[in-house]
């Protein structure tokens, strides 16, 4: 296949586009050239920019178009409108914080109900983050239809993540002593590892799948005991946990997903302590998750090849040792 990947170098955009490449596909970049420009040598690259520059992709046609940096209803309008004649089938990764109700379990497909905007603007933040990405869905089924995939991704884990939030646990475990564990030990915890996703949405466009699919992992989920039990034993760590209940985290003001990653407290909006969703529809479909073991592991050599120190999540160990001190 000829495919159009809109990003592709950082962390999803990579791995999405190594595994095309691997594939034997003829893959084409379009992004702004500011990021790990090195990748992919032999790729076929064109600079552009979402809010306003497309002119270089006035002249291909692909066969399909998979959009992992489309967040504004303007940015994916404008591309969707010029893309519509060049290519075939439009793929747009998605998140399942397009949902608004939690409180019935797991969301679900075309059942739960999704966020919407509390005020106009394209502004991403957390507040806007879903909505904007469900508006962004909408404009992409009204223009491909039946020729359009929304694939919604629950955390994406692994190798490379900027975020820092599955990669914290990892590395906290193995600096062994005394740790802080939130929330409850038999908390179910959710994500995928970007690597399944990626070989997964591949599939899906090749196979010319249409549709929206939750793109969420764990069959069955993990506790968060169970992660982090795994971290300690992948790191070989002397690791001891002492959990924190969510009392003691909220009264001290602890910040959830960011400054204690994976926890979110227990509440009338989410009485599961986490954002689940349900996965069988993309299941159902050929997704499958690899090992815990394994995922850990390759997050544990990235992280210990990576170079600076600075954390975009997770606690300092000034701030954890305040915590358990309260508890």
């Amino acid at each position: 296949m000829k495919l159009l990947i809109l990003g592709g170098t950082k962390f999803l955009g990579r791995h999405l586009a190594e595994s095309a490449v691997n594939r034997g596909h003829e893959v084409t970049l379009f992004n702004r050239g500011q990021t790990n420009t090195s990748l992919f040598p032999d790729v076929e690259k064109l600079t552009g920019d979402r809010n306003g520059e497309l002119s270089t992709l006035e002249s291909g046609k692909w066969d399909a178009v998979l959009d992992v940096s489309g967040y504004t209803p303007s940015q994916v309008e404008k591309t969707a409108e010029l893309l519509k004649d060049k290519v075939q089938h439009y793929a747009f990764i998605s998140t399942i914080s397009v949902y608004e109700d939690y409180k019935n379990g797991p969301a679900v497909e075309g059942v739960t109900k999704l966020a919407e905007l509390k005020e106009e603007t394209e502004e991403v933040n957390g507040a806007s983050y879903g909505p904007l990405k469900q508006k962004c869905e909408e404009i992409i089924k009204d223009q491909y239809g039946d020729h359009s995939l929304i694939v919604r991704p629950g955390l994406i884990v692994g190798p490379h993540d900027p975020t820092d939030r599955f990669t914290y646990w990892v590395w906290r475990a193995q600096q062994g002593g005394k740790a802080l564990a939130p929330g409850e030990p038999e908390r179910k915890v959710q994500w995928i590892d970007v690597r399944d996703l990626s070989e997964w949405t591949i599939s899906m466009i090749e196979k010319g799948e249409s549709g929206t699919f939750n793109a969420a992992g764990g069959d069955p989920l993990p506790t968060m005991e169970k992660y982090l039990d795994t971290a300690k034993k992948v790191s070989n760590s002397d690791v001891t946990y002492e959990w924190v209940n969510d009392q003691v985290l909220t009264e001290n003001e602890a910040g959830p997903f960011v400054e204690v990653p994976f926890w979110l407290p227990v509440s009338e909006d989410y009485p599961d302590g986490f954002i689940l969703a349900d996965a069988s529809k993309a299941i159902n479909k050929g997704l499958t998750f690899r090992p815990l073991e394994e995922t850990i592991s390759d997050t544990l050599l990235w992280l210990n090849e990576r170079s600076g120190d600075e954390w975009k999540a997770g606690l300092s160990k000034e701030r954890e040792q305040e915590l358990l001190n309260k508890n």
